[in-house]
């Protein structure tokens, strides 16, 4: 492999840190986390610009004239596809290089009640678990998911029980970021949050590309809906029952429900299901949808 290590195989693998678990992209079936979520326009767009001239090109520049670190941050709220996106890039990058290393960091383990202990599990995350992955050769992509498990604001930590120890745990984190940045141009972070301001404002300078994914809009519910109903109909319509909901009726549908994160509008779908197969009946209609939302309190009740 041209002087690299061996890391051929599809499957998930363990650091030897227990920080994070790594594989080998792209896979078949991964295109879903990227072809199936839908997102506001020009999202994709630029994450997949940001990430390819990123690793392409940061290796060329001095952190004083151009300090990139190689860090996305994907905010906004639960359910709207930050981290499916993070997978589905990481596969999307795969397929233009040839090989991409995804790892995602075990957000569990970096907090601990030891005093101390966060900030030496942070800085072995980030200055020898994800080095280790970058010496093997290829770009890596790494997900950190709810990044103020690593890096919280330390003004909001200084009212906690235990702020010394946040407050070293971010600052290792910074640290790390900027070891990272200077030694690893190959390594490209994704971190996702659900509170933008609970992140540290240093944490936030050193962050190259801020992308907000909101709820998803109108004409984004219906192509949810109809995704997943799809899906559904590919299973049930080989049954006795039906799948019949028409394209026509889930702009109004749609209309109804809004507010709805896309996480909530496929669990509505099955949902559904649920009532059909409760009720005995030979097929899944719109009204099953709204009923389903109603009783989720997703829809007023009639």
């Amino acid at each position: 492999m041209n002087g690299r290590a061996d890391i051929s195989g599809d499957s998930f693998r363990q650091d030897r840190y227990g920080f994070l678990r790594w594989r080998i992209l792209p896979q078949p079936g991964w295109e879903q986390w990227w072809d199936r979520i839908v997102v506001a326009d020009g999202i994709k767009q630029r994450l997949e610009d940001y990430s390819r001239q990123a690793i392409r090109l940061r290796a060329r520049f001095t952190q004083v004239g151009m300090p990139l670190h190689g860090l996305i941050l994907l905010h906004g709220p639960p359910g709207t596809g930050k981290t499916s996106l993070a997978k589905g890039l990481a596969n999307r990058l795969g397929q233009s290089t040839g090989e991409i290393i995804f790892a995602e960091v075990d957000a569990h383990a970096m907090p601990s009640q030891m005093l101390g202990e966060s900030q030496r599990n942070v800085a072995n995350l980030l200055e020898k678990s994800i080095p280790e992955l970058a010496a093997k050769g290829p770009p890596v992509v790494v997900l950190i998911d709810e990044v103020t498990s690593v890096a919280v604001n330390r003004q909001m930590a200084m009212g906690g029980t235990d702020p010394v120890d946040v407050v070293r745990a971010t600052d290792a984190a910074l640290h790390g970021l900027d070891r990272l940045a200077a030694d690893h141009p190959n390594v490209l972070l994704v971190a996702t949050s659900n509170l933008e301001g609970a992140i540290d404002e240093a944490v936030m300078s050193r962050t190259d590309l801020v992308v907000e994914v909101p709820l998803p809009d109108r004409e984004s519910r219906a192509e949810i809906l109809a995704d997943s109903l799809a899906e559904l109909g590919s299973v049930f319509n080989s049954r006795s029952a039906q799948v019949r909901v028409h394209q026509a009726d889930l702009p109004d549908l749609a209309a109804e429900l809004e507010g709805l994160s896309g996480r909530r509008l496929r669990k509505l779908v099955f949902e559904a299901l649920l009532l059909v197969a409760n009720q005995g009946e030979p097929a899944l209609t719109v009204d099953h949808l709204r009923l389903a939302a109603a009783r989720s309190g997703s829809l007023p009740r009639t």
